[in-house]
C-alpha cells in the first residue's frame, strides 16, 4: 500500500484584493524540511502575503497545515519587530511561547544570551529585537516558520549562528521555512525552493537555482525582464 504523505502547508486559490486592486492570485506548497526563498520587489505583495497566511489579512481561498486548519500552526517574523517594550526579554520570551520551560529551549540558550535575557526589550537595538524573535521563532512548536527581511539589524556573527540553527532544524525534516528579504547573500545556502512573485503570482525557478545560477543572477534577471515590461 502506498501512503501519501501530507504537505507541510498548501494554499490554494488564495486571492487578496485592496478595492479593485487584485494583489495576490496564488497556489503554494511547502515540504517538510523547506527552506523557500520568495524573492520579488518592494510592494509587490510578499509581506501581504505573510499576513494573509497569518490570519492578518481578510483573503479568499484556503490555507491548510498537513491537511488541517492553519490557526496556531504558523509563526512569523516580521520586518517590524512586536514585543512589549517595557518587559525584560525573558518576560516577552515566556509571554510569546506561553510555556514555563520557554527559557530552558535549545534556540533561546544558543541565541540569547543571559545578559540579553534581563534587559528591556525597549533598551534593544533593532538587530537585538531581531535575534530575540528569531529564537522565539524557533523555540515554538508551530511546523511553518515565516521570514520577513530577517537579517536586517543583525550583524555577521548572529546571523551565521541562525543560519546554523535553521540548518539544523532543515537537517531534522520535521518543518518548513518561507523567506523574504533584499539582503540575499544573508541566506547563503539555506534554500532548498527559490520563486519569484511577480504580478501577485509566483513563479518556481528552482531548477535555475539548482543548476549553478546565484541567487542574485536570478533576481536581477527577473528584475530585469519586469522593467522591460516582459
Amino acid at each position: 500500500m502506498v501512503v501519501e504523505l501530507t504537505r507541510l502547508l498548501e494554499v490554494t486559490g488564495l486571492r487578496k484584493s485592496f478595492g479593485r486592486i487584485r494583489v495576490l492570485e496564488l497556489d503554494f506548497a511547502l515540504e517538510p524540511g523547506d527552506f523557500c526563498l520568495l524573492l520579488g520587489e518592494n510592494g509587490v505583495g510578499k509581506t501581504t502575503f505573510f499576513r494573509c497566511l497569518l490570519g492578518l489579512e481578510l483573503f479568499s481561498g484556503s490555507i491548510r497545515i498537513e491537511g488541517g486548519p492553519s490557526t496556531g500552526l504558523i509563526h512569523g517574523v516580521l520586518d517590524q519587530p512586536m514585543m512589549y517594550p517595557r518587559w525584560s526579554v525573558a518576560r516577552n520570551v515566556r509571554y510569546l511561547l506561553n510555556s514555563s520551560d520557554a527559557l530552558e529551549r535549545p534556540p533561546i540558550q544558543s541565541l540569547i544570551g543571559k545578559g540579553l535575557l534581563r534587559r528591556r526589550v525597549g533598551d534593544l537595538s533593532t538587530g537585538q529585537k531581531k535575534l530575540v524573535l528569531l529564537a522565539i521563532a524557533l523555540a515554538s512548536e508551530a511546523p511553518v516558520i515565516l521570514l520577513d527581511e530577517f537579517a536586517n539589524g543583525l550583524d555577521q556573527e548572529a546571523r551565521s549562528r541562525f543560519r546554523k540553527a535553521v540548518q539544523a532544524e532543515l537537517a531534522a525534516g520535521r518543518r518548513g521555512f518561507v523567506a523574504t528579504g533584499h539582503d540575499l547573500a544573508a541566506f547563503a545556502e539555506l534554500p532548498t525552493r527559490v520563486l519569484v512573485m511577480k504580478d501577485g503570482g509566483v513563479l518556481d525557478v528552482t531548477d535555475q537555482y539548482n543548476s549553478g545560477i546565484s541567487i542574485e543572477e536570478i533576481y536581477e534577471h527577473h528584475l530585469a525582464r519586469t522593467h522591460q515590461g516582459i
